[in-house]
């Protein structure tokens, strides 16, 4: 597995709707914006930003989000976790004397158990369990399961799955660093923190983050057709999948 803090090749949803006006805390400070209508803003957007998104919903490769239905369905049987597919059939994992399961969800390609001390995936397109083991003492804070991957945060990691090839990647949060919005899309999930943007990209990469300023705000975040687009005080932050990480826009 290709993580700089994944353990193993196999190892290691409360969304934010849009307000009127908006409001977004983000370093410890309160930003009021007013709400800009949809056409206004795309023409408030710099000209490199504006060329690149239109880029990106032009690329002929980019295709609306495919309705995966429920390929997988998942269910806790004493002593192991179970996963069905159409194509795969049933498929167990085995628990472990002491651990206890205290939550899972299923949608599209893939399935998340959460036990007391890991993190259990599944994927119809792997038609294997993997699984990711959790720090002591770690506490779950919010769990998402999308149709093409799931993100879970705790107090002290961010873990994705991803649900096309069946891996558990993660990254740290520092000592005193919080979430404080999360904002998924079909293609991916952006964390907002006190320190920085944190995206996970479901189709390819890695976690990929961007520090912000100490005087830097969040003034938007906005989605566009897969593109997570992030106004700051400063600057213009933009994340996809099929992007490199983070592209910065001044």
């Amino acid at each position: 597995m290709a993580s700089k803090s994944r353990r193993g090749h196999e190892s290691r949803n409360v969304g934010l709707q849009d307000p009127t006006p908006l409001s977004i805390r983000a370093c410890g400070r309160i930003i009021q914006a007013m709400r800009t209508p949809r056409a206004e803003h795309w023409t408030l957007l710099p000209p490199q930003l504006l060329l690149a998104t239109l880029a990106w919903l032009l690329w002929p490769s980019v295709t609306p989000a495919v309705d995966y239905g429920n390929e997988v369905t998942v269910w806790i049987e004493e002593g192991q976790a179970v996963a069905t597919s159409l194509v795969s059939g049933r498929r167990e994992i085995p628990l472990d004397a002491q651990e206890t399961v205290t939550g899972s969800g299923a949608s599209g390609i893939n399935a998340v158990v959460v036990t007391s001390r890991r993190l259990l995936g599944f994927s119809s397109r792997t038609l294997t369990w993997s699984k990711t083991d959790r720090d002591l003492n770690e506490t779950i804070l919010e769990r998402r399961v999308l149709p093409t991957f799931s993100v879970v945060r705790t107090d002290k990691h961010l873990y994705g799955f991803r649900g096309a090839d069946g891996i558990w990647l993660d990254e740290a949060l520092g000592i005193r660093e919080t979430v404080k919005v999360t904002r998924t899309t079909d293609y991916g999930a952006v964390f907002v923190t006190n320190e920085r943007l944190v995206g996970f990209a479901s189709l390819l990469g890695d976690f990929s983050s961007k520090a912000l300023g100490i005087h830097e705000d969040i003034m938007r975040l906005d989605n566009e057709k897969g593109l997570v687009i992030v106004t700051t005080s400063n600057r213009t932050l933009v994340f996809g999948s099929r992007l490199s990480g983070w592209e910065e826009f001044e």
